[in-house]
């Protein structure tokens, strides 16, 4: 089933519009970031088994000239869950996040604590960009195959600066991700193009998005409900390390965390019977 042949539901938030989409029964996920992306990353088999709605948040959308891009904050994220979670009927949801939008789902939980059963991170940094970044490239270096080191050489030779000068800024931005390939995927050679198609939206909005991580530290424990948290986080992710968590995990409770073997940044999609497996167990576990 595509993306369009999904129920699209929607509400205004800042000006803007924020669409979700539904699928499956059992107990709901409510999945931050896209409501084009996300679907297409979790399983049907999945789907059997709980409610999974994915919903858009402002960078990854199509902005009015009416919204501020100065307004967007973990605040206002935190608001835009919160309506999305009352528009769609819902009581308390398991949230999850991936990759950046992971942190988002804490900061929601630390704002609406009364509605968030349990919190999934799928791919999300503790830390800042900067020590991403850091952590990433000491990753690469010491555990990328030659092999993966070439592919990512040739890929990026394939896309020079004045092709990538010749795209609108969403598109190059998307290239770049597309051809990044081996620091995201297991398969260095997987192409992701088909995850991003019908998705519109605006670099401003991305950038402000990334610069809430240039000062960033991941203070769930101290200030969140200690509800149970799950990590989940891919072997062959370059981009964002499961090393990183290294030093974060001492301080943390209630927390689950998972690395598989056979995945990058994105392990729903690359390893669905095992992710699922994880998952499930973990929701029913007391």
């Amino acid at each position: 089933m595509s993306v369009e042949d999904i129920k699209q539901n929607a509400v205004c938030v800042a000006n803007t519009t924020l669409k979700f989409t539904a699928e499956g029964s059992g107990t709901p996920l409510l999945v931050i970031g896209s409501s084009i992306y996300y679907p297409r990353t979790f399983s049907q088999k999945l789907k059997q088994h709980c409610k999974i709605i994915c919903a858009d948040l402002p960078h990854f959308v199509q902005l009015t000239p009416a919204f501020r891009l100065g307004s967007i904050s973990f605040e206002l994220y935190a608001n835009c869950i919160e309506s999305i979670r009352i528009a769609a009927g819902l009581e308390e949801v398991v949230i999850v996040g991936h990759s950046h939008h992971g942190n988002i789902a804490l900061e929601y939980a630390k704002r609406y604590p009364q509605n968030v059963s349990r919190i999934v991170l799928i791919g999300s940094p503790p830390v800042d960009i900067a020590h991403t970044v850091a952590g990433s490239e000491r990753y690469w270096i010491s555990h990328a195959s030659d092999n993966r080191k070439a592919i990512l050489k040739h890929r990026r030779n394939l896309i020079d600066e004045k092709y990538m000068a010749s795209l609108f800024p969403e598109a190059a931005y998307v290239a770049q991700y597309v051809a990044d390939a081996p620091l995201y995927w297991y398969n260095p050679t997987y192409d992701a193009s088909w995850l991003w198609q019908g998705m519109t939206f605006g670099m401003e909005a991305v950038h402000s998005f990334r610069g809430l991580y240039q000062v960033y530290e991941m203070n769930y424990d101290t200030e969140s409900p200690k509800v149970p948290v799950l990590i989940v986080m891919g072997r062959y992710d370059y981009a964002v390390p499961h090393t990183l968590w290294k030093n974060a995990l001492s301080r943390l409770q209630h927390v689950t965390f998972k690395v598989l073997d056979r995945s990058g940044h994105t392990p729903q999609l690359e390893q669905p019977n095992a992710f699922d497996k994880i998952l499930l167990e973990w929701l029913h576990r007391q």
